[in-house]
C-alpha cells in the first residue's frame, strides 16, 4: 500500500503535459490523484471522529463520577437523616414519659 501511494506521489511529481503521455494515463492519473486527496480527507475526518470520541468519552467517565459522588452524598445525607429521625423519636418519647410522671405526680400531689 505505501508503495503504491509513494509511486502515486512521485507520479505526480513527473509532468503530466509531456507529449509521450496518452491522454488516457493523463485521466487515469487525475482520477489516481483525486481518489488519493479524497482518501486524505477521510483520514482526516477519521483522525478528528476519533478525538472527538475520545473527548465524549472522557466527559461521560466524568460525568459518572460526579454521579457516583452525588449518589454517595446523597447516601450519606439519608442515612444522618434517618439517624436524626431515630433521635428525635427517641427524645420525644423521653419527653411523653417525662411528662407522663410529671402529670402523675402533679395530680397525686392534690394540685390540679
Amino acid at each position: 500500500m505505501k508503495v503504491l501511494i509513494i509511486f502515486l506521489l512521485s507520479s505526480l511529481c513527473v509532468p503530466v503535459a509531456y507529449a509521450g503521455v496518452p491522454e488516457d494515463l493523463q485521466k487515469l492519473q487525475q482520477r489516481a490523484n483525486a481518489a488519493y486527496e479524497q482518501m486524505m480527507r477521510a483520514q482526516k475526518d477519521a483522525d478528528n471522529m476519533q478525538k472527538d470520541a475520545s473527548f465524549a468519552e472522557r466527559k461521560v467517565q466524568d460525568a459518572k463520577k460526579r454521579l457516583a459522588d452525588a449518589q454517595k452524598e446523597a447516601d450519606t445525607a439519608r442515612q444522618k437523616s434517618t439517624e436524626a429521625n431515630s433521635r428525635l423519636e427517641r427524645a420525644t418519647s423521653q419527653w411523653k414519659e417525662a411528662s407522663d410522671i410529671l402529670e402523675r405526680e402533679w395530680r397525686q400531689s392534690g394540685r390540679k
